[in-house]
């Protein structure tokens, strides 16, 4: 860890718990996913930002992937979105809320609540579209 990264960290110690920080510095699964079975792209009321694409294989989420313009809570609450619905059905992962998201981050400050609310709400709607994908297969072909 170099100097410049140890500063951040003591700044984020004192807003964040060590979950949100390893999220923060170090997010999972931020990258896309080269033709999902499920993608959506939210935004929210404050100019933020977040798609998500999923893959599901064997009717669980093998793979998501995540990215977003918004603020340090909002990687972490994206990276935590994703973690959390890998290895889930799709009926478990739509039962994801931006509670579990924020509980999963340890002590997600209440000020950073709309984060949590537009990784899951992002997550819902990538999920909404797998369905509609599994339905309606030929609507895969009008994807951009």
């Amino acid at each position: 860890m170099n100097d410049m990264e140890n500063r951040l960290r003591e700044r984020l110690r004192g807003v964040y718990s060590a979950v949100t920080i390893e999220h923060i510095m170090h997010p999972h699964h931020i990258d896309s996913i080269p033709k999902p079975d499920g993608f959506a792209q939210c935004g929210s009321g404050c100019g933020e930002s977040m798609k998500i694409w999923l893959r599901l294989r064997d009717d669980a989420i093998s793979d998501a992937g995540f990215w977003t313009d918004g603020c340090a809570a909002t990687i972490a609450c994206g990276s935590m979105a994703t973690e959390l619905a890998i290895g889930k059905s799709v009926v478990q992962a739509l039962a994801i809320s931006a509670q579990d998201i924020a509980d999963a981050l340890v002590d997600l400050p209440s000020g950073n609540l709309h984060c949590a609310e537009l990784a899951a709400d992002t997550l819902r709607a990538a999920l909404k579209d797998l369905l509609t994908i599994q339905q309606q297969p030929w609507k895969r072909l009008y994807r951009k």
